[in-house]
């Protein structure tokens, strides 16, 4: 393996000193700094357009981990079994800790200023899949998971927890449905324009007096408000729903890239899916149903004993804003 990363490696410029691992890349020390050798999924329209973002973000002084070309002027690097690379600069410094209020509260005001830099534009792929749709497909899901749970004989501490508050979350996942599907005209005025597509603390770098996005290889044209509840949801998730903290988040989002009604609307519809209740019953049914069922029990019991907490942030939040 470390003979074909080699080979691969000497295709790059500059040239790579040395290299280690780091969380799913191979972090690469050049005499221009740092650099990252990433696999690459997908075919070369994908890697233009994301090539084409970071150039866009760089113009408008967002930092990342942008694609670079290599000595023969092409963004993907095949090795010698087939498998795809990109190459992209990278930076020292830490991920946001999401346990850190002000970590989070920076990284907030950072993804503001990046929707706002990007606020319609489009650049590659857009998200083809409405919200509505989503969460319809999740909520069929969560049925089938039930349907089978049920036909099982034996059945875990997870299958008979799930069992036991399936009702409840699908409650809140139907009228979340309901909601959407009675103002489908009003949040179609949503802002719109590049998202991350998997905004988290693990994609966002602090060090040397700034702010780096990373890992940009999910970045769609969509609602900006998704990137945003997919942070917050995690975040808050750290924090016991801490409504304090939740609405200082959101204030300062608002304050650099402001929101508009619909887009107050769909974040609220966002946070009140089930969303981590669906992950973990998804996670179950696709995983091996013996090895990771104490793993899955623990996180839904987790889930369970945070609900009261989230259902009292929704209700500070719909008081905010909604």
């Amino acid at each position: 393996m470390f003979y074909q990363v080699e080979q691969v490696l000497e295709k790059q410029r500059p040239k790579t000193e040395k290299f280690y691992k780091g969380r799913g890349i191979l972090i690469c020390e050049t005499e221009e700094g740092l650099f990252a050798l990433k696999e690459f999924q997908g075919q070369e329209q994908k890697a233009e357009s994301q090539f084409r973002l970071g150039e866009f973000l760089t113009e408008h002084r967002i930092a990342c981990d942008y694609m670079v070309k290599n000595s023969e002027d092409v963004l993907i690097t095949e090795g010698v079994d087939g498998t795809k690379y990109t190459f992209h600069r990278w930076v020292r410094g830490k991920e946001c800790d999401a346990r850190n209020r002000m970590d989070l509260v920076m990284t907030i005001s950072f993804l503001a200023g990046f929707h706002a830099a990007c606020e319609g534009v489009r650049i590659g792929s857009e998200k083809t899949e409405t919200i509505y749709r989503e969460y319809l497909r999740h909520d069929r899901e969560l049925r089938r998971i039930r349907k089978y749970i049920l036909a099982r004989k034996n059945k875990s501490a997870f299958e008979r927890l799930y069992l036991d508050c399936f009702p409840e979350y699908l409650c809140q996942s139907e009228q979340v449905l309901h909601a959407l599907s009675e103002r489908q005209d009003i949040l179609a005025e949503h802002t719109v324009g590049m998202c991350h597509g998997n905004f988290n603390q693990h994609n966002v770098i602090i060090g040397a007096g700034k702010m780096t996005l990373i890992h940009m290889e999910r970045a769609r044209f969509d609602a900006q408000v998704s990137d945003l509840s997919n942070f917050l949801r995690k975040s808050l998730e750290k924090h016991d729903w801490s409504e304090t903290l939740g609405l200082e988040m959101l204030r300062e989002y608002d304050r650099v890239h402001g929101m508009n009604a619909a887009d107050w609307l769909e974040l609220y519809d966002r946070m009140c899916y089930p969303e981590k209740f669906w992950k973990i019953a998804n996670h179950y049914y696709q995983s091996s149903k013996v090895l990771d069922a104490g793993n899955h029990y623990e996180k839904l019991k987790k889930e369970m004993r945070q609900n009261p907490a989230r259902q009292r942030f929704l209700e500070t939040l719909k008081r905010a804003r909604i």
